[in-house]
């Protein structure tokens, strides 16, 4: 083997050391954007993460260095690693973070249609089986409370809290004042 493979081949595994930094910044992002993440969350996504890095790097060693595992490409691996962490970490998170937000604006965007929608059916339901029978009317009446529920903690995680319930919370306690006095 000469030595101007090897300089090719460490150039190479620096490379896959770059990769392997770029993947794990996709799930730290994915942990920043999640702020409450669970221990089997985590867990599953380092499985996830360090089964791809595996067959990354098989497929990378049988592609490049033909079964010839060499000391050197781990140290190679490891300075990209270092390198990517030092130089692009920083400017992959704010890539990603920003892809990540706009991918799920958009499909909140997309549902927002469906729940008005869902809420229009619910309410003619309603008043369908007002006329048939109490039982079904109950549940109609509860899942439309449910994803009222949802739909107002969608608003406020977005921010939009709905002022109309901050309106209506100020005149009832105005009220329970007055009757306390």
């Amino acid at each position: 083997m000469s030595i101007l493979k090897q300089v090719n081949d460490f150039i190479f595994f620096i490379m896959l050391g770059i990769v392997i930094s770029c993947i794990f910044d996709i799930f730290r992002t994915l942990r920043k954007i999640r702020k409450k993440n669970s221990i089997y969350v985590v867990m599953i996504q380092d499985i996830i993460f360090f089964i791809i890095i595996t067959i990354v790097s098989i497929i990378y060693i049988v592609t490049i260095l033909d079964d010839n595992i060499r000391f050197y490409m781990f140290i190679a691996m490891i300075i990209g690693i270092a390198l990517s962490r030092k130089i692009i970490s920083k400017y992959l998170i704010k890539l990603y973070s920003m892809l990540f937000y706009s991918i799920k604006n958009f499909v909140l965007f997309l549902c927002v249609p469906l729940e008005l929608n869902y809420c229009i059916i619910c309410k003619f339901m309603q008043k369908i089986s007002k006329k048939c029978c109490k039982m079904f009317s109950f549940m109609i009446t509860l899942k439309c409370k449910l994803l009222s529920n949802l739909k107002n903690n969608n608003l406020r995680k977005r921010g939009l809290k709905n002022e109309n319930k901050s309106r209506c919370n100020k005149k009832r306690k105005g009220k329970k004042e007055k009757k306390v006095a």
